[in-house]
């Protein structure tokens, strides 16, 4: 695992490395107090969703501004400035004392995401330049392990004592200070300059191919997010205690290929570890619409296996491409993403009423195929 032998050998990547598992912690927290405030507000499922979806258009309308705060900001101090940002949100939807409040909460929430997301992962590919060494997947590993921790020891405390403005409380009172430590390895870092005069131009035609993919990719990671548990309980049929399984599978796989995978992109290139990644994603669908238990299971690995790397390699790709400023690349990919994060859970949920979850997992396998034959034309 090259990233993580990098990672503890020098502070100055484990810094922003950090940042990556802070966001998860922070973002698990509120996750895990989905039906704690859905009871306090007594709103319904459906009403959760709509929550849910203002976060995401919050983090949408945000991308632009995000990107232009880099130019006054540089990388370092609006990722500092920005996780602290987000960091303190969690207590607008703690605090939330209607379901128009929660909205709005969420609404501020997904803004400061992006101001912090867009930074981090800008960060990240100044410092792979710099240093000339590739942690951009493996940063995003730290994102696994901080979402596990969240998940897990978070869930059991909030599930034992249920008071999220203390476990926020706590939570922030461990890792800021840390936080605060570690912003002098970064917190310096300007970002690639643009140049006098020059004008804000978004690189549609260099970056068309990558966006299309990233869109369709994390429309699929928000598919198999959603639905992997109705998807095993319709269709494969399993007992109700495995539901989660599958993306619990799904993550093993995810955090596995993140810590391998910048020594996979130095050795294959961009592109082509792309093209493999998505293959691997396809291979794992495959399994999973056999609809056999073992073999679904298997296939949720396999699918968190090829995921896993292909966000971070976009990432990469288009703050290497020539006449692309990082900042303005990995902005446009996020906006691209965001669609797609948007708008792939909601086409499978149609596709699904009106025919059934087995065919919209089929749907979701053919809009991977598209990718990966974007990848391959790319590639030659």
């Amino acid at each position: 695992m090259l990233s993580l032998k990098i990672f503890f050998r020098e502070r100055k990547f484990f810094a922003p490395a950090f940042l990556y598992a802070c966001f998860a912690l922070v973002f698990s927290t509120w996750i895990i107090y989905i039906p704690h405030l859905a009871a306090k507000l007594q709103i319904s499922e459906g009403q959760i969703g709509t929550a849910l979806f203002f976060s995401s258009v919050g983090s949408f309308v945000m991308i632009p501004l995000a990107n232009r705060l880099i130019d006054i900001l540089g990388v370092g101090r609006q990722a500092f400035v920005g996780f602290i940002l987000y960091a303190f949100s969690l207590y607008g939807i703690m605090l939330a004392p209607s379901y128009l409040w929660l909205i709005a909460a969420l609404f501020c929430y997904g803004m400061m995401s992006s101001i912090f997301s867009i930074a981090v992962n800008s960060l990240i590919a100044e410092i792979e330049k710099r240093a000339g060494k590739y942690i951009m997947t493996g940063s995003h590993g730290f994102w696994s392990i901080g979402g596990i921790i969240g998940a897990s020891v978070g869930g059991y405390i909030a599930g034992k004592f249920g008071m999220p403005l203390l476990h926020v409380t706590v939570l922030l009172l461990i890792i800021l200070p840390i936080h605060f430590w570690l912003r002098k390895e970064y917190v310096h870092i300007k970002g690639e300059a643009r140049e006098e005069g020059e004008k804000r131009t978004t690189p549609w035609r260099p970056l068309m191919a990558v966006a299309v993919i990233g869109m369709i990719m994390m429309a699929s990671e928000g598919a198999i997010a959603d639905w992997s548990g109705l998807y095993l309980k319709k269709v494969v049929m399993i007992k109700p205690q495995y539901l989660g399984m599958g993306y619990a599978f799904f993550a093993v796989g995810m955090t596995i290929g993140r810590f391998n995978g910048d020594g996979l992109s130095l050795r294959f290139g961009s592109w082509k570890l792309l093209l493999i990644a998505i293959g691997v994603s396809l291979a794992g669908l495959l399994l999973v619409l056999t609809t056999h238990f073992i073999a679904a299971f298997a296939g949720f690995v396999v699918i968190g296996l090829g995921f896993s790397v292909i966000v971070p390699e976009i990432y990469r790709l288009v703050s290497n491409m020539p006449g692309v400023r990082a900042s303005d690349g990995i902005s446009l990919i996020a906006a691209s993403s965001n669609v797609g994060f948007l708008t792939g859970p909601v086409v499978l949920g149609f596709v699904a009423e009106i025919y059934s979850l087995f065919v919209s997992f089929i749907v979701l396998t053919a809009f991977v195929s598209i990718a990966f034959i974007i990848a391959l034309i790319k590639r030659e």
